[in-house]
């Protein structure tokens, strides 16, 4: 008897590898389940993924193991970070040696989530009913699940949602150590991606509170288990590199906004790198507000069902499994409020708003993304209807009732099945804006690092650059997109860099190509560095670098950037309150159209050139300046340099200033007029929130009187 139980396990054990590479090679198509294509990780943010691997397997090993310095230099990453899904990026970095330059292990990582999805959903139906086919059967439904399907299409660490239904499978099983296997599975999704972490957590902490409060456990064994959990959980992120970056730097703004929308269970609408879609035949697209995709849950026909047998659950316990119904509600109601965040909305109305304590938010924010907080609920609504219709239909062929409610399912999803059929959403993307100049062909043989003039994680060249970043191999690169960033550290890079360039500093172009979208920006580097540098305009952007560059037929053909003159004669009123008189010089910054320049960082520099009959002569110079912070007691310390002659030091105390000046234009010379700030405020330094960004004036106007 054991052994023909064997022999009908490992049939369908069978069964769930073809089912899983049929739906594998369903979702990819023949040509993307190979590890050496990477044609299909360049939309959205499937480049980051790939990118962050390609920098982490060519650097040295370093410690902790995931850390990742060369993608994004000053931002102090890790694979963590570029939710390149650290198990596997450290695994096969083992092998680096023997890979090719194309290697990509995404697609390895889809078909692992794919088949866990469906072993554990199996194992878990299979352990409360006993029926291999009615198992088999009902296991579908976990890998066409909406919430599943939707991650894998562009948020590949996060389809690895067998992690939360293998949390579930530990609890159905009565066994002595199961601490250690909660423990071990809490480590894992350390290993994959934080949200799992945070979900697994929430679910141990919950049911240990419930049991705490019905006196099941003693208050020790809730604060040792916990703290044993946190100490595996802090030391296996100190290894893999969640600490790299300060703790205040994995807060991120959003929570309120990413949430759960209380029609998402039947709301159908979802999004994909091509853009939003219907996934039901049957139900209509609904209105929700702010970013709630992020909770899209979907149901599906069947799901809308099971839900209603879901709520039937917590009156009958004869269909009950492995919680009480007061438990499964206090676990599920837990979930849905943290989800649904302080903002609650139904559809585009918004139903009330709870105010929440700074700290309270600060907390909450390590979640921002709450809508994905209810993956559970969703689950254990799959979960609990299907052992539903098995106990209600037990003498009645459950197989094939089940079967029939999962052709329901299908039916309803086949509008958004199709969206994913043989990798077709990761290719929709438009291809207009990104670069094709022969210029980037092999850039990197010839520069170590390529840079940006003005340092932004997630900058708009960033996007436009991926697809090239897959094929080239730079060692350095600040050109990136990164979930978290040392905010410190990116701000002062920026301030050093205006500093460099002021200072005319050709150090920093060793082996380093500056890339920059700017005209602006690239016309004051022209007038500090004149012909020292070699300028190139090529599908609108510039490069710039100490050496010439060499195409495969010849040398590229440079270009400069046009002068910005300040006519005398004609205008000597250059008022920044234009959107078309911006940026004159570096270290400045918008605030909006109708205000002027803020001024960025210790040091901001004003560079043009000026013409005129009398531009010879001694001229006025005036300033229109207000304070950033106008509340902002203290007063601030300006020094004014005009051609590198310190003029004069200022207090600012009032809101508006006017500051006047001697000034020799000097006739079609370039002129600089350097501001430096030695009082700076961020609003971290004035505990206002998490932003380095150092702020002090606002330069609305510059009149000069001949």
């Amino acid at each position: 008897m054991k052994n023909a139980n064997n022999y009908f396990l490992i049939k369908y054990q069978l069964s769930i590898i073809t089912v899983s590479l049929s739906l594998w090679v369903y979702l990819l198509g023949l040509d993307y389940i190979k590890p050496t294509n990477i044609e299909w990780l360049h939309s959205g943010d499937l480049s980051i993924y790939q990118i962050g691997w390609n920098f982490f397997k060519n650097d040295i090993w370093r410690f902790p193991l995931g850390s990742n310095p060369n993608y994004g230099i000053y931002y102090q990453g890790s694979v963590v970070f570029s939710d390149s899904i650290p198990l596997f990026a450290i695994f096969f970095k083992i092998f680096n040696k023997f890979l090719p330059n194309s290697f990509q292990y995404f697609s390895l990582w889809i078909l692992l989530s794919v088949y866990l999805q469906l072993f554990f959903s199996f194992k878990i139906i299979h352990k409360i009913s006993g029926n291999l086919r009615f198992s088999l059967i009902s296991s579908l439904f976990f890998c066409i699940s909406t919430i599943f399907l939707n991650r894998s299409g562009f948020h590949l660490a996060l389809s690895g949602q067998w992690i939360i239904l293998s949390a579930f499978y530990i609890e159905l099983n009565q066994i002595k150590n199961r601490t250690f296997y909660r423990n071990l599975n809490i480590s894992l999704s350390v290993l994959i991606h934080f949200y799992f972490t945070i979900i697994l957590v929430l679910f141990y902490i919950f049911q240990n509170s419930y049991n705490l409060f019905k006196k099941e456990v003693r208050l020790k064994f809730f604060i040792t288990e916990l703290f044993i959990t946190f100490i595996i959980v802090v030391f296996l992120m100190y290894i893999i590199g969640y600490f790299t970056i300060n703790l205040d730097d994995s807060l991120g703004w959003g929570y309120g906004i990413y949430n759960f929308n209380l029609n998402s269970f039947f709301n159908p609408l979802g999004a994909n790198n091509f853009g939003n879609f219907n996934w039901s035949l049957f139900f209509p697209v609904q209105e929700f507000q702010n970013s709630e995709y992020e909770g899209f849950s979907y149901l599906g026909i069947t799901g809308i069902l099971f839900l209603s047998l879901f709520i039937l659950n917590l009156f009958y316990k004869n269909y009950l499994i492995f919680y009480s119904s007061q438990k499964l509600l206090f676990i599920s109601t837990l979930f849905i409020i943290l989800a649904a965040s302080n903002e609650i909305n139904f559809g585009k109305h918004n139903i009330f708003s709870i105010p929440l304590n700074d700290y309270i938010y600060l907390a909450l924010s390590t979640f921002r993304a709450s809508g994905r907080l209810i993956w559970p609920v969703y689950y254990l609504i799959f979960i609990f209807g299907i052992i539903f219709v098995f106990r209600f239909f037990k003498n009645k062929n459950p197989s094939l009732i089940i079967f029939i409610l999962l052709l329901f399912q299908v039916v309803d999803l086949y509008p958004g099945l199709t969206n994913y059929k043989l990798g077709s959403q990761y290719l929709s993307v438009s291809q207009d804006d990104r670069i094709k100049n022969e210029i980037w062909n092999n850039l990197s043989n010839n520069f170590d690092e390529i840079r940006l003039l003005e340092p932004e994680n997630n900058s708009r060249i960033f996007n436009r650059m991926s697809k090239y970043f897959l094929t080239e191999q730079f060692k350095k690169t600040d050109i990136a997109y990164i979930a978290r960033v040392n905010r410190e550290s990116l701000v002062q890079e920026k301030y050093n860099l205006v500093k460099n360039f002021n200072e005319k500093n050709l150090n920093i172009f060793n082996k380093t190509i500056f890339i920059s979208n700017n005209n602006n920006y690239v016309r004051n580097l022209h007038y500090l560095y004149g012909e020292n540098l070699n300028y190139y305009y090529v599908d609108r952007l510039w490069l710039i670098s100490d050496t010439e560059i060499k195409t495969k037929n010849a040398l590229t053909k440079k270009k400069s950037p046009e002068r910005y003159v300040i006519d005398l004669d004609k205008y000597n009123l250059i008022d920044f309150r234009n959107e078309n008189k911006k940026a004159i010089g570096f270290g400045w910054n918008n605030l909006d159209i109708k205000a002027g320049n803020y001024m960025e960082g210790y040091s901001s520099t004003l560079i043009f050139v000026a013409k005129g009959k009398n531009c010879q002569k001694e001229s006025l110079i005036s300033f229109q300046i207000e304070k950033y912070y106008k509340d902002l007691l203290m007063p601030i310390k300006l020094t004014l340099i005009i051609n590198k002659n310190k003029k004069k030091d200022f207090n600012l105390d009032n809101i508006n200033n006017n500051i006047i000046l001697k000034f020799n234009c000097k006739l079609n010379a370039i002129n600089t007029i350097d501001i430096n700030v030695k009082n700076p405020q961020s609003l971290y330094d004035l505990r206002r929130g998490l932003s380095r960004v150092k702020k002090s004036i606002i330069l609305n106007t510059m009149i000069i009187d001949q």
